[in-house]
């Protein structure tokens, strides 16, 4: 059996329509996962879930099921998890990416309101997720993969509440790994740097060409990227992996604050909903 088979594994995944979340789906399906989809608009995770029934469905059976789920609710959150173990007997793998970004500035001058959001759908929410799957996969060898942010490893100036919601997420992932090993639940985090997706190759390739800049590869990433370490923390492959955090930047995260490219100025982004576009921060902030 290859290191990295994930046949018959049910794998959930939230922000799972675009970006990295439909990149990571598309993966988890291509190496055997049964899947379900994720995000706020039931349409939206129909349709990928046909798609993947389509290219890795065998003999008529359903390998893909959409299942709507807003992370702002608690009520929503509980439900997906019930769901999801209906559906497939059982849950095996937690993709936690379903993010938040909706406010850019310093933080002298951001909105309690938006503060209190931002930390409470990116990562309270996320960690009422995870204990809402736990019994669903205590003794199945269960994974769960909260996907982290560079601005959770490095400050960014601008992003004080979104930057320490992913870095809780980080350490979120160190508490509940000791936690969830007795039931032989691994918890890790993935953090992203600057990931290619839909609304940045629409800039083309000169906006691309100026974020890898920053990069010391010299390119963006790609949702593939992303989806590698994911599918390595959910197989056999990363078994013996749990509590870590797993930067997914291009070395971005090393560089000197000085040569980092942090975002200026401040703003409510208002249109930057990321449960469904599952960018970075950095996408959705160049």
């Amino acid at each position: 059996m290859s290191l990295f088979d994930l046949s018959n594994k049910v794998a959930v995944v939230t922000g799972a329509t675009k970006g990295i979340g439909r990149g990571t789906v598309e993966r988890l399906a291509e190496h055997g996962a049964r899947v379900v989809v994720s995000s706020r608009h039931q349409v939206a995770c129909d349709k990928v879930a046909a798609e993947l029934d389509e290219g890795y469905g065998k003999n008529g059976v359903r390998i893909a099921h959409g299942v709507a789920c807003d992370i702002e609710s608690l009520e929503q959150i509980e439900q997906l998890a019930e769901r999801a173990a209906e559906l497939f007997d059982g849950i095996d793998v937690l993709v936690a990416n379903a993010a938040i970004l909706p406010f850019v500035g310093p933080s002298a001058h951001t909105p309690t309101d938006l503060f209190e959001r931002i930390l409470t759908k990116n990562l309270h929410n996320n960690f009422r997720l995870c204990q809402a799957v736990r019994p669903h996969m205590a003794n199945r060898g269960g994974s769960i993969v909260l996907i982290g942010s560079l601005a959770g490893l490095v400050p960014f100036p601008t992003l004080m509440a979104y930057s320490i919601a992913k870095a809780g997420l980080a350490h979120l992932a160190r508490c509940l790994a000791d936690e969830f090993a007795s039931d032989g639940i691994t918890v890790n985090c993935v953090s992203p740097g600057s990931i290619r997706s839909a609304s940045s190759a629409r800039s083309g390739v000169d906006e691309d060409s100026r974020r890898a800049a920053a990069v010391p590869l010299k390119r963006v990433g790609e949702p593939d990227d992303v989806a590698g370490a994911v599918i390595y923390l959910a197989s056999t492959a990363g078994s013996y992996v749990t509590g870590v955090t797993l930067p997914v930047d291009g070395g971005r995260s090393r560089l000197s604050p000085a040569n980092r490219g942090v975002p200026t100025g401040h703003r409510r982004l208002w249109d930057v909903d990321l449960n469904d576009a599952s960018e970075s921060a950095d996408e959705a902030l160049e």
